[in-house]
């Protein structure tokens, strides 16, 4: 949730009216303990990179009003409405599929406000894709790794050299995901909660995180 422990209260009566209790739920229990294990994730867009073929063809555009009704199943608290540039995968019925925010360094005052520490400041040359989403039933698609190279390559008009983005290490399907539209992890992020108090850390990508990262993305099928 907010950075800011009073934007976090003021949020919970609207959650509650919108029939998000469980969602406020687990951030509660999430509060009270939990550990988090992320990378960091990185394009160079200076290096030219195929785009990463998908079962279902999409175009990119930024994101209208009408579309929030296909993304009723995202799990946020709605901050990330706050930023100022949305874009949306579409079918070619014209169907959102999928949908990620585009966050540049003219946002840092904002991106510090609403979640602290949490991500790095952004330099001049660098955009950050947060909120990565894809409507459950395109799943399984390969819909990401191409709608994330889009929309990297899009952020090209801003003079954008580097697209980062974060995902649980854990999470094999996001680093495989990531790993085909160009991203590599470069750093490993931690985040932790202990009675509401929060503790996080960067770290550089050790051999033993880059171990289970190469694991991950060169997992072999075995047939029975």
């Amino acid at each position: 949730m907010s950075h800011h422990p009073f934007q976090k209260i003021a949020l919970l009566p609207t959650l509650l009216k919108k029939g998000r209790a469980k969602y406020v739920w687990n951030v509660f229990l999430n509060r009270l303990y939990s550990k988090e294990i992320a990378f960091g994730f990185k394009r160079d867009l200076s290096v030219p990179f195929k785009k990463p073929r998908t079962l279902k063809p999409i175009t990119i555009r930024t994101c209208i009003d009408t579309d929030e009704a296909y993304f009723i199943d995202n799990p946020n608290n709605g901050l990330i409405h706050k930023f100022n540039t949305c874009y949306v995968g579409l079918t070619k019925e014209q169907i959102p599929c999928a949908r990620v925010w585009l966050i540049d360094a003219s946002e840092n005052k904002k991106l510090k406000s609403i979640w602290g520490k949490r991500f790095p400041q952004l330099k001049k040359d660098e955009v950050l894709l947060e909120n990565v989403f894809t409507v459950p039933k395109y799943r399984g698609m390969g819909i990401i790794p191409a709608f994330l190279y889009d929309v990297a390559e899009t952020s090209k008009d801003l003079g954008t050299k580097y697209a980062i983005t974060f995902g649980e290490v854990k999470n094999k399907n996001t680093s495989r995901s990531y790993n085909y539209a160009g991203f590599s992890p470069y750093m490993v992020r931690h985040v932790s909660y202990f009675l509401f108090i929060k503790s996080i850390t960067f770290e550089e990508v050790s051999k033993e995180y880059l171990d289970f990262y190469n694991e991950s993305i060169n997992r072999k099928t075995t047939s029975k």
